[in-house]
């Protein structure tokens, strides 16, 4: 089979068609700041910027899928959550939104198309599919109304909630998921996937009960969103997954993106409900590891996972770290262009 684009890799492996080879898809989020050559707190707060790093990043590396992102916070930041941004790396959280139960009454009303810095992603999301959208689908990644609510509150004083203080952590997430929903429909309007992520919902965070009562409800009417807008629906949890893999399956996702997981696990537990996507260890491997560490482990996954009976996408575990040097990134691409399929 001759090489296809990765448009046409995706889109032929999404509607079960063969494919020339098992698509890879290393997160390369905020490092593309670094391939464009500007500093990460430009990239986060500029549209036009942050699109032009993901449009050089796709150029330089070629990889199946640009994922936009910057930070978990930007709905919670839209909602009111102040941040810190440090000159050259990822945003900090600063302060929360809700410091008391009465300030969840007193949120704004968020416009997902313009409030905070929504606009910069919708305009990055516009410059990619300008620029290289008839090769590459773009998806932007949307925090999920979990980790967004805990973003509202602080993680911790948040995680305090779920048992002491049920009600407010419950109308949270119901703010969180009608502000992430709309947020969907600007990402598909402006010509990208969205792509829910949520951190915060781990399983090295909480436990598989607290997922299925608070987590899930908002990723099924997520994901319902986004089916409705007749996209696929990728859920990215980082952390570990394995008691909760299942539930995730559960969520209407057609894509599992998994990080510290057996990914022979993960084929036993829901491989032939969901594709699954993973898992090479971003800071272990990917940063700290050589081009031939990154190979074997690609192996490694690919062994586990490329006949996954629901289809299996090689990836990082989580985003590359921002100091990931290039020929590590390489190296994750070469390794499925000398997979053969059987």
């Amino acid at each position: 089979m001759s090489e296809a684009s990765p448009k046409e890799r995706i889109g032929r492996f999404l509607t079960g068609q063969p494919i020339d080879r098992i698509p890879c898809v290393p997160l390369i989020l905020n490092h593309a700041a670094r391939v464009l050559g500007v500093k990460v707190s430009e990239y986060a707060a500029n549209g036009p910027t942050m699109g032009a790093a993901h449009v050089a990043a796709y150029r330089r590396y070629g990889q199946d899928l640009i994922t936009i992102f910057t930070d978990t916070s930007i709905i919670a930041e839209a909602m009111g959550t102040k941040l810190y941004f440090p000159p050259d790396d990822v945003s900090r959280f600063s302060e929360p939104a809700v410091k008391d139960p009465p300030d969840a009454d007193r949120l704004p009303a968020v416009d997902a198309r313009a409030s905070g810095r929504f606009g910069v992603f919708l305009e990055a999301i516009r410059h990619c599919v300008k620029e290289v959208g008839d090769e590459v689908f773009v998806s932007c990644c949307v925090p999920a109304p979990f980790s967004t609510a805990a973003a509202l509150r602080g993680t911790s004083v948040f995680a305090r909630d779920l048992y002491k203080n049920r009600p407010l952590a419950k109308a949270l997430l119901q703010k969180a998921t009608e502000v992430t929903c709309a947020f969907c429909e600007a990402v598909a309007e402006a010509g990208g996937i969205p792509v829910p992520v949520d951190p915060v919902a781990s399983g090295s965070v909480i436990s598989r009960k607290a997922f299925e009562e608070f987590a899930l409800p908002g990723l099924v009417a997520v994901h319902e969103t986004i089916r409705s807008l007749g996209m696929p629906v990728v859920l990215h949890i980082c952390g570990k997954t394995s008691s909760i893999v299942d539930l995730m399956a559960s969520s209407g996702a057609a894509v599992l993106s998994l990080d510290l997981i057996s990914l022979a696990e993960a084929k036993e537990k829901v491989g032939s409900k969901v594709c699954i996507m993973g898992n090479v260890a971003p800071t272990e491997v990917m940063l700290n590891g050589t081009p031939e560490s990154i190979r074997a482990a690609a192996a490694a996954c690919l062994r586990d996972c490329a006949q996954n009976p629901g289809g299996f996408i090689l990836a990082s575990g989580c985003e590359i770290p921002i100091e990931t040097p290039p020929a590590n990134i390489m190296a994750l691409l070469d390794s499925v262009k000398e997979y053969k399929l059987s």
